[in-house]
């Protein structure tokens, strides 16, 4: 009996109050992709779960940091880090266009400095990866936590770079620079990854943001794919491998309505990503590397009710751990109300272990292979998909599709599935459109506390940027600056040159307008 059966028949646990033995696989998970992801997790021991990731990111750095903290004392192993809208944009806190919104929907974050003390309270050898939301500004997402990382001797932490621009452009708007031009920076990144072979993702292709706007979650899937068909076509054109280029990778997706439904959308994905690349570049399934793939546990988060959507999340959490995800984050139950609080980031990191070590829900692996339920709704998602994906084919591609308008258009014509269904009663909300009591909102209130100042906020973070801008020295910062305009106008990377600016102390602002003058050139 060769070692994939031994495996296969392995009684790996009676941990349950009968003693019935759990097997550690019970069958083939029916295409290439997903017996190559399975055979990889069944060389260890269980429970197969995903790492534990916080995505995170409020106020100022230090508020951050001690978030940060608390959440890895409870177990957290990934995390993610927000920045806000300001800093995603490539304004300073002090811009005239930043007022309001500093520090709101994610970490104030400017300077190299900012990071570094985003980060200062986190023991690097208990932390499984690192990344920073900079979908526009991915050399300069980078180019922080690459320096961080360098300078706490923490080579080993991995990757989770959240650096997808072309999701920007119809899905959340904080596109700075053009569609071809984004593209560069966001390969810029996953090539000094593979030159510096740095482990983990420089680059996670996104559908959730297009699910989100309105496309739903398999047509969000094809056009995160044809988004990954851009990139890696720049990369080869550049002479990296494929192999080389989607081990610095990753796939962020998303389904937050059915369980059985999200579990099929993950599993299905690998099949028909690992399909994709051996047709259009010819490296066969068992040769690429496992498809990584990162979920976001959402349910129907109601802000009448918060505390019911403890099990909503939880539901969730199970879809996404089922569907094999390698990195997960859940919502907080008070996500509807505000930043969650941290005792609602707290629960959803132990909503996550709970699922992840109890009740044998992740016992064995892949252990819905093989229903005929979920066979039939892999079937389904995967065409789909592959529908979806000729579509955009058709429009000349990922680019073609977004410069042509349909991929905008196709989002519009999706939009508002959910909200139908619910006001026509398709779709059941209890506490919403069933089930409705005057005593749901106090008895399920929560306990969601730890409002924060914003205007505070905000002038601690402009008062930060002055000091820094005073302490620094304004040659070195105007040196590195010309030299980040001057290999913007060329095809170099833009990487070194942008960790050489935030060393000399030059703020976010500053390198993405030196960036869009070596552009313009």
């Amino acid at each position: 009996m060769d070692d994939g059966k031994a495996r296969l028949d392995e009684v790996l646990t009676r941990a349950n109050d009968g003693e019935v033995p759990i097997r550690r696989r019970y069958g083939s998970g029916g295409s290439a992709a997903l017996d190559q992801w399975a055979d990889r997790l069944a060389a260890d021991p269980g429970p197969y779960r995903p790492r534990f990731m916080v995505y995170s990111g409020l106020g100022t750095p230090d508020m951050t940091a001690r978030r940060l903290a608390i959440l890895q004392e409870l177990g957290a192993e990934s995390f993610l880090l927000a920045a806000d809208l300001p800093a995603q944009l490539g304004f300073d806190p002090d811009h005239e266009l930043a007022h309001a919104q500093v520090g709101r929907a994610g970490v104030s974050c400017a300077t190299l400095a900012d990071f570094a003390e985003i980060c200062s309270r986190l023991d690097f050898g208990r932390v499984d990866s690192v990344g920073l939301l900079a979908n526009s500004i991915g050399h300069i997402g980078l180019g922080m936590v690459h320096s961080v990382l360098t300078d706490a001797g923490a080579g080993h932490v991995r990757l989770v770079m959240q650096n997808d621009p072309l999701k920007e452009f119809t899905a959340r708007g904080t596109e700075i620079f053009t569609p071809e031009q984004a593209v560069r920076i966001a390969c810029d990144c996953v090539a000094f990854a593979i030159d510096n072979r740095l482990p983990g993702a420089a680059l996670t292709v996104c559908s959730n943001h297009l699910d989100v706007a309105g496309a739903g979650p398999v047509v969000a899937t094809a056009m995160a794919f044809a988004n990954a068909q851009v990139y890696l076509d720049e990369l080869v054109g550049r002479g990296y491998s494929v192999r080389d280029a989607l081990t610095h990778m990753m796939f962020f997706l998303n389904e937050r309505s059915d369980l059985y439904v999200s579990a099929a959308l993950f599993r299905t994905a690998r099949t028909v990503w690992a399909e994709l690349v051996e047709r259009r570049y010819g490296l066969p399934v068992r040769e690429q590397p496992a498809m990584t793939l990162m979920g976001y546990a959402h349910g129907l988060e109601s802000a009448d009710e918060p505390l019911v959507n403890v099990p909503r999340i939880t539901l969730s959490v199970l879809g996404s751990m089922l569907g094999g995800v390698d990195y997960l984050c859940a919502s907080g139950y008070d996500e509807a109300l505000r930043i969650p609080s941290v005792d609602a980031a707290a629960l959803a990191l132990r909503t996550m272990q709970v699922v992840a070590y109890e009740h044998g829900a992740m016992a064995s692996v892949d252990p819905l292979a093989g229903g005929h339920k979920l066979a039939h709704l892999d079937e389904y998602v995967a065409a789909g998909i592959t529908a979806e994906m000729q579509r955009i084919d058709d429009h000349g591609g990922g680019l073609g599709a977004l410069h042509d308008g349909y991929i905008s258009a196709r989002i519009d014509e999706l939009r508002g599935t959910r909200q139908r269904q619910l006001a026509r009663g398709e779709r059941a909300m209890v506490g919403a459109n069933m089930l409705r009591s005057a005593h749901g909102p106090k008895l399920f209130g929560g306990n969601s506390t730890g409002e924060i100042d914003f205007a505070q906020v905000e002038k601690t973070a402009r008062d930060r940027l002055v000091a820094h801008r005073r302490d620094r020295d304004l040659r070195f910062v105007r040196s590195a600056l010309d030299q980040v305009q001057a290999t913007a106008a060329t095809t170099d990377n833009l990487v070194p040159p942008t960790v050489a600016a935030l060393r000399a102390g030059a703020t976010g602002q500053e390198i993405t307008e030196a960036t869009g003058r070596g552009f313009a050139r």
